[in-house]
């Protein structure tokens, strides 16, 4: 037992070595639950998997083994169904007749129990069985709990390489990402300062505002991010008019579509849907999901936004033409600092993972739908509480 790592390994362990020791035809082992008044795993040995799936659910502590539950003391009987705390057997289960059940006590905590049935050549469990029990009970529970603090000690460790994983991509990212935008502004600055083909200023400009538009961007994202992992965003709702918000991210995103000749449509809305939520925070995802469908398309390609109301929810779908996004990627893209796209150097950033948490924020979801054709639909939805 004590070799055993995984805690499935421990608990088979144990009851395979109890009904061999004890000499016990069948043996179980019933992890409690949290509440430790009924058990939420059963462990057994000596039946078939047949036996076992024509017995059907496991027990949940009644009976004799909910009387050793209550009572965390050994518990003997010749006969169950003469025992007065007997619950009767399932159909299809085999015919038991002697009983011997101990807890297992790990931490001055009851972690389960161990039963034994059914004694071999003799018709009942004796003193000296129980003691051999009470004894593979005590060494069970060690051995449990080795498993337990390795299990979470391999559960820490992957924890910390994901966290390690995590600020090695950060640190990536925002060197590549706040490199190029820099380089970029100090590139044109020093031809203007030092009065060199004075005739590109203009274009100089948009470039550096570009690059410093996408520096703060990038920035705010982050620090988005840090607040809401730390659960510090709380929704400020009031009533909203949805295309005026569609349109504001229009407002905000048209130079950058424009720089690529990129038209931003929209499909015609039937019916005006006003509904509450945060229009700070709406806007912000809208304009996540448009900045990133402009810069993943390609110059002179469409995006277009659709906006209805599906049941109880207002849904919006970004649609672009860009490379679209692989399967095996669908859901890394909402993970920060992933990149799905390492030859172009182009990545998701972080305006997808904000959107992604910011839409839980508003008791919503935000999606990746996959389509056969070219480019990415991304979903929005938002519960939709309408105004009055």
């Amino acid at each position: 037992m004590a070799a055993k790592h995984s805690l499935d390994e421990v608990l088979r362990c144990v009851v395979d070595s109890a009904r061999e020791v004890v000499g016990a035809r069948y043996a179980a082992l019933g992890v409690l639950d949290p509440s430790g008044t009924a058990l939420s795993a059963f462990v057994t040995s000596g039946l078939t998997e047949a036996e076992r799936e024509r017995i059907g659910a496991p027990p949940h502590g009644h009976g004799l083994l909910g009387a050793l539950i209550r009572d965390a003391r050994p518990l003997r009987t010749p006969e169950i169904s003469a025992h007065p705390e007997r619950f009767g057997f399932p159909p299809n289960h085999p015919p038991m007749h002697s009983f011997l059940g101990v807890p297992i006590v790990s931490r001055d905590r009851v972690f389960g129990n161990l039963y034994l049935t059914e004694k071999v050549g003799q018709p009942e469990f004796d003193i000296e069985d129980e003691r051999i029990a009470v004894w593979l009970a005590a060494h069970a529970a060690g051995a449990i709990e080795n498993a337990r603090l390795y299990e979470e000690s391999q559960r820490l460790v992957a924890q910390v390489q994901s966290m390690q994983r995590q600020r090695d991509l950060f640190f990536a990212m925002m060197n590549h990402e706040l490199r190029n935008a820099l380089t970029s502004v100090f590139g044109w600055a020093a031809l203007l300062v030092r009065g060199k083909a004075p005739d590109t200023v203009p274009q100089a400009a948009r470039e550096v505002y570009e690059s410093a538009e996408r520096t703060i961007e990038l920035l705010n994202n982050f620090l988005d991010l840090t607040r809401l992992d730390a659960g510090k965003v709380q929704p400020v709702v009031r009533e909203v008019e949805v295309q005026h918000s569609i349109e504001r991210a229009f407002a905000l995103v048209r130079p950058a579509a424009v720089a690529k000749g990129i038209l931003l449509d929209q499909e015609p809305v039937e019916l005006a849907i006003v509904t509450r939520t945060d229009p700070v925070r709406l806007e912000q995802i809208l304009l996540n999901l448009l900045s990133n469908a402009v810069r993943h398309s390609p110059p002179g390609a469409p995006v277009l936004v659709a906006v209805q109301l599906a049941g109880t929810r207002v849904q919006f779908r970004v649609r672009d033409r860009g490379a679209g996004v692989a399967p095996e990627l669908a859901e890394r893209i909402f993970e920060p600092f992933e990149r799905f796209d390492p030859q172009s150097g182009i990545g998701t950033g972080l305006g997808l993972p904000v959107s992604r948490r910011l839409a839980e924020v508003l008791g919503g979801s935000l999606r990746l739908e996959q389509s056969d054709h070219n480019g990415a639909t991304f979903i929005l939805e938002i519960p939709h509480a309408p105004a009055g």
